[in-house]
């Protein structure tokens, strides 16, 4: 049966003013990227109340819970990349078709994590010196997570599609809704109450999985019955091993760029652990903030994205590089007041999470030594998300292999230990990399690398005459 429902297109991205086409697709996708960390920002406030031993368990549980978001971000950077292609192309079934791609590929990623959560999460905290008395807690935080995964998949895929479409604002509405649900299940599985079980840190995990599963749902819904930019049909659900190969080859990419971020990350956390659980529990605090203002830049990079990904589809490659430099522009205003915010307040804004002495005074340190690297990470942020709109995830991967594991890992373990500084050591590492990683970025898209890389993926769709019907 022929699907006969209206379409929703939106065709201010490849027309009309850039800023104005910027801020209607970012606003909302940077809200949306705030309220997806607010997720983690809201276990993390409830959790400090249990004690820093709880915090430092949530903490290493969900740097190794990245493993998901590597998967799902790889997904997603496929779809996003795609579905823009099409859309700018106006072939919408091609961009349907895409959308269904997202749901096998998710079917098939969230397995090997189940796998995983019945039977490697203990040996994955040992792995990463995870101590005795936080193992039990994290565990159990990581097995859920890693169970469930199909929702943190499809919901991922799911907002990112639409994104990709120009549609930022019914994923917003779903996030909102999502993370509404998910501060009110937080207290009640955590603490418990009534007939809701005191699960402690697990509990934040089943509050979370049983928010986005409502999203699912929702989105679920809005292709099969909505006003929608993006449409479900029947015929679609079979592997196309041309758009499936093209979303594997970027998001393998991009998956690989989150697995370096998290590999010197976890190998940090090596470190960090050796200093005590004080030490760990502050990094974890001061780190969230961190990712708090990353989310911003993450939410303008997908917006990036989507505008270089709709204009290279158009046709427009110059429009597409100015997307990529004012984008970044206005990214830059709200970082560098953030900046001068993190560097005054920075005790105040760790003891909002936990207030023993140990934890504000590490804590507040490293938050003042992130906030002088700020507007560097928004280089590579902004433009290395934006050029993934036009399917290149291979340099942006490059760049965090060289800075993060290059350069952040042996000069943080250098200062630390060598060089005597020790956790200020680690903070100076941290900001090393930081800026060489931003620099090396600007310098690349300027010199438009990233557009022949689009040219590669179109040439070998277009060889295959791939076409979809509406």
């Amino acid at each position: 049966m022929n699907d006969t429902r209206l379409r929703k297109i939106n065709d201010n991205i490849t027309e009309g003013s850039l800023s104005v086409s910027i801020w209607k697709l970012a606003m909302p996708i940077m809200i949306g990227a705030v309220l997806q960390d607010v997720f983690t920002l809201v276990d993390l406030f409830f959790i400090g109340r249990l004690g820093y031993t709880a915090v430092a368990a949530l903490s290493l549980a969900g740097v190794i819970i990245a493993v998901i978001m590597m998967a799902a971000i790889g997904i997603s950077a496929g779809t996003t990349a795609l579905i823009a292609h099409f859309i700018g192309k106006k072939n919408y079934g091609g961009a349907d078709h895409v959308l269904s791609q997202t749901v096998i590929l998710s079917v098939v990623c969230s397995f090997l994590m189940i796998l995983i959560g019945l039977f490697g999460t203990t040996g994955l905290l040992r792995v990463f010196g995870a101590s005795p008395e936080i193992i039990p807690a994290a565990s159990d935080y990581l097995k859920i997570s890693f169970i469930w995964s199909i929702f943190t998949f499809l919901f991922i895929g799911f907002c990112q599609a639409l994104r990709g479409s120009g549609d930022a604002v019914v994923p917003l509405k779903v996030l909102i809704f999502a993370n509404v649900l998910n501060v009110v299940l937080d207290p009640l599985f955590i603490y418990g109450h009534g007939f809701f079980p005191r699960m402690e840190v697990a509990g934040s995990a089943v509050a979370t999985v049983i928010s986005q599963a409502a999203g699912v749902f929702i989105l679920l819904g809005h292709f099969l019955f909505g006003h929608s930019s993006l449409h479900f049909h029947k015929r679609n659900f079979r592997v196309n091993p041309v758009i499936m190969g093209r979303m594997v080859k970027i998001g393998l990419f991009a998956s690989l760029e989150v697995l370096l971020r998290q590999l010197s990350l976890l190998l940090l956390l090596r470190l960090i652990a050796s200093f005590g659980t004080s030490c760990l529990a502050a990094f974890g605090i001061a780190i969230r903030l961190r990712m708090a203002i990353m989310m911003l830049g993450l939410g303008m990079g997908s917006a990036c994205s989507v505008l270089i990904g709709q204009n290279m589809g158009a046709g427009l490659p110059e429009r597409a590089m100015r997307s990529g430099k004012e984008t970044l522009k206005y990214y830059e205003f709200i970082v560098i007041p953030v900046a001068v915010l993190f560097f005054i307040f920075s005790p105040n804004l760790i003891a909002v999470f936990n207030n023993h002495p140990d934890v504000v005074d590490i804590g507040s340190s490293f938050l003042r030594f992130i906030a002088l690297t700020l507007p560097f990470l928004a280089m590579a942020l902004i433009l290395g998300r934006g050029i993934t709109g036009a399917g290149d995830t291979i340099a942006p991967a490059a760049m965090t292999g060289v800075a993060q594991l290059g350069l952040r890992i042996p000069v943080s373990y250098a200062m630390a230990l060598t060089l005597g500084l020790g956790t200020n050591g680690i903070w100076l590492g941290i900001n090393v990399s930081d800026i060489c990683q931003g620099l090396a970025m600007m310098w690349y898209f300027k010199r438009g690398y990233w557009q022949k890389r689009y040219h590669k993926h179109r040439a070998i769709i277009e060889q295959e005459n791939f076409v979809a019907v509406s």
